[in-house]
């Protein structure tokens, strides 16, 4: 796979949207960490990047420049890669090859600029071989030296934290370069990365807690033991009561409201009002809201389901509700409920025009989230890290729904445009 991505690279127009540096970097790094050998990770990168440079110096040669003018609509190629291209080989072409490999603006394109020029195939391939030697060498050596940094950094924050720390700063170039190069999202979605990478952050962590059994051991227990009181007599939940013994006058009516705010926000109820939505946007032809609704409800239903068998965690024992005995972490009802009214507050709120009745909405939106999630910790069948996570992982879903679908839109949009 390494070689693919160093190979497709070199390939003008293709290589622009080709993450072969990223792949390196990341092989290197996955060198230190043991799971790859570093030198053969060396040597498929320099094989890659040699022949990937050759195929596009010799189409290049073959079709000339009026092979990218043709296709250049279609892709990423601005008339400003074009430029640092070209006034890098009107200094000198040997060092344009090898300094062209390390600017992302001009990697792919270099190699098939020369090839239009007619320069000698011997020529090309002495500085391709060193210019290759020199970028995979050097990449592979940025990604081990950064592996090196993992080991340290994980013994401090936890590999779950670092992973998304990782994946946080790709989500903030993703998001940079798409709107650089399309202008796809608007001002206030900049709160919507925002929620994005917070929750992703958020997720990470009840994981690195939870793994380290420091949840299960401190707030988990702690909250459950203080709704377990909260619904019954003092003191009756440190060993002496059942699912079945008698609630408190207080209690009565807490556990009754948790019932029904936990049935209003069933999984099923919210899947099929999200469905119901999901048809009537079809109907009215509003297919990027229709899509954002499908992919951000089927994505954290496809995760909810997946975390809990892979984790398979049991439920608190005194829970005041007859359930299924499924998994369970994380929690399906604060997971959906997160995704649903995400949704909701993205879709509704840039439609109502007074901001006293939009902030509002929000604020209710925000309010149901944390109720239905609240709702499970009070009848007992829930531990916290489960409805934190459950949150989180619905959060992270549909506002990750929200990019990528207009990520999509912005590319068929310029296509037929």
């Amino acid at each position: 796979m390494l070689s693919i991505f160093t190979i497709l690279e070199g390939i003008p127009v293709l290589g622009i949207i080709i993450p072969g540096h990223v792949a390196i970097l990341t092989a290197g790094f996955l060198a230190r960490v043991g799971t790859l050998n570093l030198w053969w990770v060396i040597v498929i990168s320099i094989t890659g990047a040699i022949l990937g440079d050759c195929m596009g110096f010799y189409i290049g040669r073959r079709y000339g420049i009026t092979f990218i003018d043709r296709l250049r609509p279609f892709f990423f190629i601005t008339d400003m890669h074009m430029d640092k291209a070209r006034a890098l080989l009107d200094k000198h072409t040997g060092k344009a090859m090898v300094i062209g490999r390390f600017t992302p603006a001009t990697r792919s394109l270099m190699p098939f600029l020369v090839g239009t020029m007619h320069t000698p195939a011997k020529r090309f391939w002495f500085f391709n071989v060193i210019g290759a030697v020199c970028w995979a060498v050097s990449s592979v050596g940025i990604g081990y030296v950064f592996g090196a940094g993992y080991h340290l950094a994980t013994g401090y924050l936890g590999k779950f934290i670092i992973i998304a720390i990782i994946a946080t700063a790709v989500i903030i170039w993703g998001y940079r370069f798409v709107n650089e190069h399309f202008h796809a999202f608007k001002r206030y979605e900049l709160f919507t990365v925002a929620l994005n990478i917070f929750s992703l952050l958020a997720f990470a962590v009840v994981i690195d807690r939870l793994t380290a059994q420091s949840f299960k051991l401190g707030l988990d227990v702690w909250v459950s033991d203080f709704m377990c009181n909260l619904v019954h007599p003092a003191g009756a939940c440190y060993g002496f009561i059942t699912p079945d013994s008698p609630l408190s006058t207080a209690g009565f009516f807490i556990a009754g409201a948790g019932y029904w705010i936990t049935t209003l926000g069933d999984t099923k109820v919210l899947t099929a009002l999200a469905l119901i939505i999901f048809a009537f946007l079809l109907f009215k032809k509003k297919w990027r809201s229709a899509a954002i609704i499908f992919f951000s409800i089927g994505l954290t239903g496809i995760s909810l389901l997946f975390l809990k068998q892979l984790l398979n965690i049991a439920r608190p024992e005194l829970a005041l509700q007859t359930i299924v005995n499924d998994p369970s972490f994380p929690s399906g009802h604060a997971g959906i409920a997160a995704a649903f009214f995400i949704i909701a507050a993205y879709l509704l709120a840039p439609r109502i025009s007074s901001w006293v009745r939009r902030e509002l909405m929000i604020v209710a939106c925000v309010a149901v989230i944390i109720l239905i999630g609240v709702s499970r910790l009070v009848l007992n069948v829930h531990w916290t890290s489960d409805v934190l996570a459950g949150w989180s992982l619905g959060a992270f879903m549909a506002t990750s729904s929200i990019l990528l679908v207009r990520y999509a839109s912005a590319i068929l949009i310029k296509r037929t445009s």
